[in-house]
């Protein structure tokens, strides 16, 4: 936001440290934020966001930040239970505040604190200072107590999460959120108290025989009870003075009876202006970032995308790369070989000695980018070759000898994506050896990103820059450096047998695609839209009125205000009540309302995000669907898709069938869908080597049918419905380390009933409790958890001292190990499958993949021998105690496969 400069002076920021950190550290996240090393660092990362936006914005001539003490202060004299309520600080953010303090010095800014004195009198000295050297001071702090310093030149800046970015609190907007003007802010306090100071205002000291005896019997003044009082009498002083003449008989006791109590709140509310400090404001002077400790504390605490932000906004802060550095000698782009050069240079390379390759790339990175030229780089000579031309000449034939030489081993960062573009250009490319965007994500799948620049800025602590040659450069570095971690870590067969061969299929998924049928998706279309009218018209029925059904604030008041539904919870931000998912999924027990809600819910998105979107992201010159597969995206191994995003078609509802049925094969051709089945719990059986459960996948047994036996102790010709589905919920809880919370939650049942299934299935698969018992405990002392393939996912949070983000950690680290086995032996399979459609000289052809499922395409005469390769390549991709089992079926579309 633009501050309001009248005057044109200069500006004070000035920092409560504290209040900041704190609003950091309980800021809701998605996920935790770690180190490498496992330290929590969600209250660094947002603070020093918060700072480097400040700083950006507003570019203050002056700044400070205030920390509290340990130490006494004066107010702790004066009140001896002062701040006594306060729970005790947490462990998860003390181990945080020595980065909060040092990336205040990296980034130049000065510390201010005093013994005996809260960092709130240092600000309010400093600011008393500042104006009267004449600037323009702002405090940045969340806490309200603040503004009192308010005046013509002194403002308060809260920092707000939401887009408009911070509030500007001058004399008027004290007065409007308040209710009184700045300098009455005090009395108001002394009336209101502040619990978490322990302040007690107008009634009894926390403790106190008093409040013991008439606590909860009493009304006390309220923020509005003071805001009326102060603008009735004007100060604290004059209403205890005048007490009588309050009309409210609990107000007019309170001032009776606790006067010591306000006049001791307000000499504990008031701040200080008078605090004796060694420096000036000419010390407060906004100095120039240090760059080397940027560097080191962003590397340190994993803070990839902020080391970016802060070389790019200010190159100076961060050391520049340099051709030493990358390996890239002295080459520059004057430097760089001629054509001729190039030709000669590519025919003469040996065996023995990796070429680095690096693509530039126009438009998306996927199906409809184009490669435009290479650059290579052996670490003595670069070249950069032009590929936009389509004529063929002397330079591009003996690049095209050279990449389709498997001889000659090259360097690629995402080898999957310049294979698929150099396959668009006619060009084939063999022999890579290393992919150092699958060496940076095997070795840190936490890592938010991959790209070439993310990896080597997140390794180097430095930036590329663009300029010729750079890019292979830093991929022969990075490979330099990665090459032999993926060794020492154990992790070179997983790259070798599965992850680099895997890249070659996803190339060729991709470069195929996948039939869609538009008008089919067309019809869909029209057939949601009058659901969803329908939809609307049953639902406003039930609500007994139009409303507006995608506004959560009219849903809300509806539900529970309208129909009086229980278990309304209003969001603190908004006020309003929440109507998420799992809000009408419970109420969806008791009221059909809220089940017609989530049913429109579901087709409005789906229509959304697939019927009406998939059409246009047909390709126009081949006709098809080319989404991208992403090796390194989930932690656990899984492949995830995008433009556009199938893995988030619904599985096994009609919804989801529906939608299938748009996904087509070529005339003359059909689709063959196998998927794996029950594939996690196979693994757990392998990996726990539990007997029972090994015995019942070895029987082809129905898992969740003996599941029920074992736990309800009914026979299988007795179950019920309801038998399978609570033990398909347990077998499946186990797998994602449910609580007895969580399984209660799925299956309807009480924590205390839920707590007993989970208790017997424990006694009837007692290796499985061993088994994942042992994978916590190998978590806890190694911070890390391996898949049957050694893939490795650190698990950081595992001994956080925070109960909730330990639970969620290992829940994590039980899930890991079988959910990652699950998509290597996937990932395994496609490359087998692959490999062999390929040696048999057979047309089929994989064309996508989805959760535990491939999907193939294959001519008409060609689907049975299909069927028998892909089972007999899926079912036996790896030796394992339990056998594995793919359910295969063939359609002219997708749902019919299924």
């Amino acid at each position: 936001m633009d501050l309001p400069q009248a005057s044109g002076d200069k500006k004070l920021f000035l920092i409560d440290a504290m209040s900041l950190v704190f609003r950091a550290f309980y800021a809701p996240m998605q996920m935790a934020l770690v180190s490498p090393g496992g330290l929590p660092t969600k209250a660094v990362y947002i603070f020093v966001r918060t700072l480097r936006k400040l700083i950006k914005d507003h570019q203050p001539e002056y700044f400070a930040v205030a920390f509290d003490l340990s130490a006494p202060t004066f107010r702790d004299q004066l009140f001896a239970t002062y701040k006594a309520q306060r729970p005790p600080f947490p462990e998860d953010l003390s181990v945080q505040l020595p980065f909060v303090r040092r990336f205040c010095q990296a980034l130049g800014l000065r510390i201010v604190e005093r013994e005996g004195f809260e960092a709130d009198d240092v600000i309010g000295t400093l600011a008393k200072e500042g104006e009267r050297r004449g600037l323009d001071t702002f405090i940045v702090t969340g806490d309200e107590d603040m503004f009192q310093l308010v005046d013509p030149k002194t403002k308060v800046l809260k920092p707000s999460r939401a887009k408009e970015g911070e509030t500007l609190c001058d004399e008027a907007k004290v007065a409007e959120i308040i209710g009184v003007e700045p300098g009455k802010v005090v009395d108001w306090l002394a009336l209101t108290g502040d619990p978490s100071d322990n302040i007690p205002g107008a009634r009894p000291l926390p403790g106190s025989q008093t409040e013991s005896a008439e606590g909860k019997k009493r009304s006390y003044i309220g923020p509005k009870g003071a805001t009326d009082l102060i603008r009735q009498f004007g100060t604290l002083e004059n209403a205890l003075d005048h007490w009588e003449q309050v009309q409210k008989q609990s107000y007019r006791e309170a001032l009776r009876d606790f006067r010591k109590e306000a006049v001791l709140s307000k000499q504990l509310a008031t701040i200080r202006t008078d605090v004796p400090l060694d420096l000036g404001i000419d010390q407060l002077q906004t100095q120039a970032p240090h760059a080397a400790e940027i560097v080191e504390l962003c590397r340190e605490l994993g803070f990839t995308s902020l080391l970016k932000e802060f070389l790019e906004l200010a190159p100076a802060t961060g050391p520049a790369v340099n051709s030493t550095e990358l390996g890239v000698g002295s080459v520059t782009p004057q430097e760089l070989l001629t054509s001729q050069a190039i030709e000669v240079w590519l025919s003469e390379l040996q065996a023995h000695k990796p070429v680095a390759i690096y693509g530039a790339v126009a438009g998306e990175e996927g199906f409809s980018g184009q490669l435009q030229a290479l650059e290579l780089f052996d670490g003595e000579r670069a070249a950069l070759i032009p590929l936009a031309s389509n004529d063929e000449n002397a330079l591009l034939a003996a690049a095209r000898r050279f990449l389709g030489n498997p001889n000659a081993p090259k360097i690629v960062h995402n080898s999957k994506l310049l294979r698929l573009l150099l396959k668009k250009a006619q060009i084939g490319l063999e022999g890579v050896q290393d992919d150092t965007l699958l060496y940076s994500f095997l070795l840190d799948p936490l890592a938010s990103a991959h790209g070439l620049r993310d990896a080597f800025l997140r390794l180097k602590g430095s930036a590329l820059s663009g300029a010729p040659g750079e890019g292979a450069g830093g991929t022969l570095d990075l490979a330099r450096v990665l090459r032999p971690e993926i060794e020492r870590e154990g992790l070179k067969d997983l790259y070798e047998q599965i992850e680099l061969p895997l890249s070659v299929v996803l190339a060729d998924l991709e470069f195929v695609g996948v039939r869609i049928d538009p008008a089919i998706l067309a019809r869909m279309s029209t057939e949601f839209e009058q659901e969803l009218a329908e939809l609307t018209k049953e639902i406003h029925h039930l609500a007994g009125e139009a409303f507006d059904i995608e506004s959560p604030r009219q849903l809300g008041n509806i539900l529970f205000e309208k129909l009086k539904l229980p278990g309304g919870r209003r969001l603190k931000k908004s006020g309003q009540y929440s109507t998420e998912a799992s809000v009408l999924e419970v109420l969806a027990e008791r009221h059909e309302l809220p089940r017609k809600i989530l049913d429109y819910r579901t087709r409005a998105k789906l229509k959304s995000t697939y019927v009406d979107a998939l059409p246009k992201s047909i390709n126009p010159q081949t006709g098809r669907l080319h989404t991208s597969f992403n090796q390194a995206g989930a932690r656990t191994g899984r492949l995830s898709s995008s433009n556009p995003n199938l893995q988030n078609i619904p599985v096994g509802d009609e919804f989801g069938l529906r939608i299938r049925s748009a996904f087509v094969a070529d005339p003359g051709w059909q689709l063959i869908s196998a998927d794996y089945s029950q594939i996690e719990l196979r693994v757990l059986a392998h990996m726990s080597g539990d007997p029972v459960l090994i015995e019942a996948f070895r029987r082809d047994e129905d898992i969740h049918s003996r599941t029920a036996q074992e736990i309800f102790g009914v026979l299988p010709a007795l179950q019920t419905h309801e038998h399978r589905r609570m033990a398909k919920a347990i077998n499946y809880g186990v797998i994602y380390g449910l609580s007895s919370f969580g399984l209660a939650a799925r299956t309807g049942s009480s924590k205390s009933e839920a707590q007993q299934y989970i208790d017997a299935y424990f006694r009837r698969y007692a290796k499985v409790q061993e088994f994942l018992d042992g994978v916590i405990e190998q978590a806890r002392s190694t911070g890390r958890v391996r898949t049957l393939f050694g893939r490795l996912r650190p698990i950081p949070e595992i001994n956080s001292r925070d109960v909730m983000t330990r639970n969620r950690a290992e829940r994590e680290a039980m899930n890991t190990p079988l959910q990652g086995t699950a998509a290597d032996l996937l990932k395994l399979a496609m490359v087998k499958a692959h490999t062999r459609l390929q040696r048999e000289r057979l047309q089929t052809r994989m064309i996508l993949t989805v959760h535990d499922e491939l999907v193939f395409e294959a001519p008409g005469a060609e689907v049975e021998t299909a069927k028998v390769i892909v089972r007999e390549e899926m079912e036996n991709v790896y030796p394992m105690k339990t056998p594995l089992r793919v359910e295969i079926g063939t359609g002219l579309n997708w749902k019919e496969a299924k």
